[in-house]
């Protein structure tokens, strides 16, 4: 575990005004995107995703939705937990995309007003639209892997409030959750077969989790990044965050063409000196597919943290299986443990968060 090196920075949301929306020729992928949970029934959570200019990466890879070539290539993918067809929009960064000093727009469909610090999302779609008012705060937790620029990556808090539109029907929402954005330059083949990222907001805490593994299974990458948004402090943890899925939905073919096992329970657990998580989660079942070889969707789940219990119905899942189907499956073991430790956590008094 550590704390944040870029303390200063982290006191202050970063400047959108002078944020890079756009690839340009120095960083030809750029990513940002919002998360925000804890909406009541039947919405739980909205995201919007943005990848412009898609790298050479497994987990990433969607032909069919690869407009011109891979760099000219704009996704955009929203969703939230109602029925959807389609969450995926795919465009042409050198027809469809336009920019000027106050407004990033996509094929006038949507539409990023900014400021200093807040912006103004527009998204004009038949089926999901919505007109959201959002304002980013710290603590900014910012994550250079590799020196020179090649790469750059932050997360922050954000609040927002708006409409949705479903179908015939107008949603009021509000809600906090969190802005993304990463950049980097055009990088050689990355051996990413399988990445999810999952976020809960439990009182005034975010909980980012992350896991990365190549083919054969190894992990790359597990973390846990912790944001108070209260004493807006930043607290990371590299080691000892362990994800396991426990239980699979069957074998399914996603819309381009990959077969994967749909996790129905799975769990986080980190140990720590000063801190000890038990997450115990069950996905909704409102599999948003496209996102790369994988899906997004929203889970319920059990939270022991230290000495304190809740339950809740509004964690956030992305997630994406590029890996052989041998590596998705899982073992009589983890099942075992997984079942004893959700009767241990069922007898322990639960703080339910409306």
């Amino acid at each position: 575990m550590y704390w944040n090196s870029f303390s200063k920075s982290a006191k202050q949301p970063p400047d959108l005004t002078q944020l890079q929306w756009l690839p340009n020729p120095q960083y030809k992928t750029v990513h940002y995107g919002l998360v925000f949970l804890n909406l009541p029934a039947p919405l739980h959570y909205i995201n919007f995703l943005s990848l412009l200019g898609i790298p050479n990466i497994p987990v990433l890879q969607n032909p069919a939705a690869v407009t011109t070539t891979e760099f000219d290539t704009a996704w955009i993918f929203h969703s939230c937990s109602l029925s959807q067809l389609n969450c995926l929009q795919s465009y042409s960064i050198q027809d469809d995309c336009g920019q000027t000093p106050e407004l990033i727009d996509f094929d006038q469909t949507i539409k990023i007003v900014k400021a200093e610090q807040s912006f103004r999302l527009i998204h004009e779609y038949s089926e999901l639209a919505f007109l959201l008012n959002i304002r980013l705060h710290p603590p900014r937790y910012k994550n250079y892997p590799f020196n020179l620029g090649i790469m750059q990556q932050w997360v922050c808090p954000a609040s927002m409030q708006g409409t949705l539109r479903y179908k015939e029907q107008s949603y009021q929402v509000q809600s906090t959750g969190i802005f993304s954005y990463a950049r980097t330059i055009q990088l050689p083949f990355w051996s990413w077969y399988f990445y999810t990222r999952q976020i809960i907001q439990v009182e005034h805490l975010q909980f980012i989790f992350y896991q990365i593994r190549n083919r054969f299974n190894q992990i790359i990458h597990s973390k846990l990044i912790l944001l108070d948004t209260q004493q807006q402090k930043i607290k990371t943890y590299l080691h000892n965050v362990e994800f396991e899925v426990v239980r699979v939905y069957p074998k399914v073919v996603t819309p381009n063409g990959l077969s994967m096992y749909l996790p129905r329970e799975f769990s986080w657990h980190l140990q720590h000196r000063h801190l000890k998580i038990q997450l115990f989660a069950e996905a909704r079942g409102d599999y948003k597919f496209g996102f790369g070889a994988g899906y997004v969707g929203s889970f319920s789940y059990k939270l022991k943290m230290n000495q304190k219990y809740y339950e809740t119905e509004a964690g956030y899942c992305e997630y994406v299986d590029y890996r052989a189907l041998k590596w998705q499956e899982i073992n009589a073991t983890e099942k075992h443990f997984f079942k004893k430790t959700v009767q241990d956590l069922a007898c322990q008094p639960l703080k339910t968060f409306k």
